[in-house]
């Protein structure tokens, strides 16, 4: 996968597309839009996110419309303007495996359309973590590469199994490369109310630098850094660990002009 600038928006925070108001597609690699599961997600209850200077934390907890209902909309051409300016990322994930084939079985149709798709694994706002069967996730990297013929990405979190294993299994299993890191669970307190959610911002950004340096060190794969990129410093350290392209997602909340100044960086 080539992208240039090597800067991608992250799935959950970019929505299915809304950033492009705010940011000059130029200066975007690859847009990942929301997850999408088989069946529509409501998502969690409120609060869903609590913002300190130095973290964030969401507990959104994949809400969106199913696949079903996303492809009537790809149809529809609901999101032709997007593919027109930017290359599109399609992100999905499942309640257990089997949700996992049969989204894959419905996109695959589709999945010309799409620079890549990214498998979320790692979302901590749900109760499925794949990551902690590595026999069965094994299993599901095999099934899903069988039936998707596209640039396939795992989106990696560091709980459940080290992640440099699961990206080696990743690997060995044909998938083309991975998204390091995802959110991890954490928790605030606001008075009597606890919030709990996955925790992004400044504070994740040693965690997931190690982790990349980690995945670099064992794997050949494609590697999208995730986690704390906040400004051109942020991203060119994950640049000399050995990252293809950064993420940006907490970020946008501050301020979406940080994509374009990370890009012109390095266009």
């Amino acid at each position: 996968m080539e992208l240039r600038p090597p800067i991608v928006i992250a799935s959950g925070v970019g929505g299915m597309g809304e950033y492009l108001k705010l940011i000059d597609p130029r200066y975007i690699g690859a847009y990942t839009l929301k997850t999408i599961t088989f069946k529509p997600r409501l998502g969690n209850p409120p609060p869903r996110l609590i913002a300190t200077e130095r973290y964030l934390i969401n507990s959104i907890g994949l809400e969106n419309i199913g696949v079903e209902k996303f492809i009537e909309e790809l149809e529809n051409g609901l999101y032709e303007e997007l593919f027109r300016k930017v290359k599109v990322i399609f992100s999905f994930a499942g309640e257990d495996f089997e949700e996992y084939l049969k989204v894959a079985e419905k996109m695959a149709p589709y999945q010309d359309r799409f620079v890549a798709f990214e498998c979320n694994f790692s979302c901590p706002n749900v109760h499925f973590n794949p990551l902690s069967d590595t026999n069965q996730l094994k299993k599901m990297l095999i099934e899903l590469r069988k039936k998707l013929d596209v640039f396939l990405i795992a989106k990696l979190g560091i709980e459940g199994a080290f992640i440099e294993q699961v990206a080696r299994l990743v690997e060995e299993c044909g998938w083309n490369g991975v998204t390091v890191i995802n959110t991890i669970r954490a928790l605030h307190i606001n008075g009597e109310t606890l919030i709990k959610g996955g925790i992004s911002g400044p504070v994740l950004k040693p965690i997931a630098l190690r982790a990349v340096y980690e995945v670099r060190n064992r794997t050949n794969l494609y590697i999208i850094a995730s986690g704390g990129i906040m400004n051109e410093t942020d991203a060119q350290d994950f640049f000399k660990v050995g990252a293809n392209a950064v993420s940006i997602g907490t970020a946008l909340y501050r301020d979406p002009e940080i994509v374009e100044r990370i890009a012109k960086k390095f266009l």
